[in-house]
């Protein structure tokens, strides 16, 4: 078999060149054989190969065997034996059921499908009412409504145009029992309101002895609350800051006119006259 392609070699490969035809230095180059006399060289001209795809092509197809017409002769001869072999392996009947199968299952609108029997018998010749009396639609097939829509069943109802009827897909209870949303349920939203809290706690006339009585504090908290801690080191650096009655804030304080209680804003000058106000 004759190589249409040279192996490139790498004593005289030019970089700069792909092919080795257009290479002048490996168009002849000098080969070195080791005799029993010593190393002698000889030389001997490259083939100039042909890269030519037109040329390629003509010599494949015109270098055929005289055999290929009888063969291709065969392949006609086998071909019209498998079509013969197709209609004595089928009936007319399971040939036109097949045919109206397919129509029906290439049809984009389900409302169309009463139109391939007429279709059928303009392409193949036979009268649609033979058509309609040997084959089946596919809406009589479960197997072949599943495949027109995926697996989803099927329910007839009426038209509203009044033309016959209409197929209605119906959704599977199991994939609505089996479908899981992935989605997190949105957390109810608490009431943020302090004042209402802060309202509830001061309307209840609670003492600071009762509330240190009922509140879990530890030891460091009890004895920073019932013991004087004006001589302790940190907070003799820290200053005093006037914090309001009510929210513990220390921006823009004044005091109530009637009891002289620290607020600092109208909120809480509201809520200390609900609440806190001893002269009201």
């Amino acid at each position: 078999m004759k190589t249409l392609v040279e192996e490139i070699d790498k004593r005289t490969y030019n970089p700069n060149a792909y092919f080795t035809s257009l290479d002048p230095q490996a168009r002849r180059f000098t080969s070195k054989k080791i005799n029993k006399h010593g190393i002698t060289s000889s030389s001997r001209p490259v083939k100039r190969i042909n890269y030519s795809l037109a040329d390629l092509e003509a010599k494949l197809y015109t270098s055929r065997p005289e055999g290929d017409a009888s063969s291709i002769g065969g392949q006609n001869e086998r071909n019209s034996k498998n079509s013969n072999s197709f209609e004595d392996r089928y009936t007319q009947q399971e040939i036109l059921q097949s045919g109206r199968r397919f129509m029906e299952l290439d049809t984009e609108n389900l409302s169309d499908l009463p139109i391939v029997p007429t279709l059928l018998s303009d392409l193949t010749g036979i009268p649609r009412d033979k058509i309609e009396s040997t084959t089946k639609p596919i809406s009589q097939n479960s197997d072949g409504l599943s495949a027109l829509m995926g697996g989803a069943s099927f329910g007839k109802e009426h038209s509203k145009y009044g033309h016959g009827w209409v197929l209605k897909p119906e959704t599977l209870r199991e994939v609505q029992l089996s479908y899981q949303s992935t989605k997190l349920p949105k957390p109810k939203r608490k009431n943020t309101n302090r004042i209402v809290a802060l309202k509830k706690v001061l309307s209840s006339k609670r003492n600071l002895h009762s509330f240190l009585d009922s509140a879990l504090l530890n030891l460091m908290d009890k004895n920073v609350i019932y013991h004087n801690v004006y001589n302790k080191r940190y907070f003799k650096v820290l200053p005093l800051i006037t914090t309001c009655s009510i929210c513990g804030g220390y921006d823009s304080i004044s005091s109530c006119v009637n009891c002289g209680s620290k607020i600092c804003s109208v909120s809480c000058f509201k809520l200390h006259n609900e609440t806190r106000c001893r002269n009201r």
